[in-house]
């Protein structure tokens, strides 16, 4: 009985015969510049796209310890003017609300 490992493992050693076979089809040829362009601009592009997407990832970090921050300051503002027997409100009120923003912004 033949495992799953084992066909797998035939699959793979078979995709890597035949692509060596038809790579050598390409050996004796000389490729013109737009041959050489056709067959390399998808990995180039795909690399650049991918550096991209990971710069963009990493320039928007800064941006987002900020607002982190910013949001832990409006917060512990709220908590610490918040008074323990408002009455008739759920949360810290609007004006708490404000006057926490204002400090956080440093106004």
């Amino acid at each position: 009985m033949v495992s799953t490992y084992q066909r797998g493992f035939a699959w793979l050693s078979h995709a890597l015969v035949s692509a060596r076979t038809s790579m050598n089809d390409h050996n004796a040829q000389t490729l013109s510049p737009r041959e050489m362009v056709r067959a390399h601009a998808y990995p180039v592009l795909a690399a650049i796209s991918t550096l991209s997407l990971v710069a963009l990832a990493l320039l928007q970090v800064p941006g987002a310890i900020k607002a982190h921050r910013y949001n832990q300051c409006v917060d512990g503002q709220v908590r610490l003017r918040q008074v323990g027997q408002l009455t008739g409100q759920d949360g810290p009120g609007k004006l708490l609300y404000l006057k926490a923003v204002q400090h956080c912004e440093g106004r």
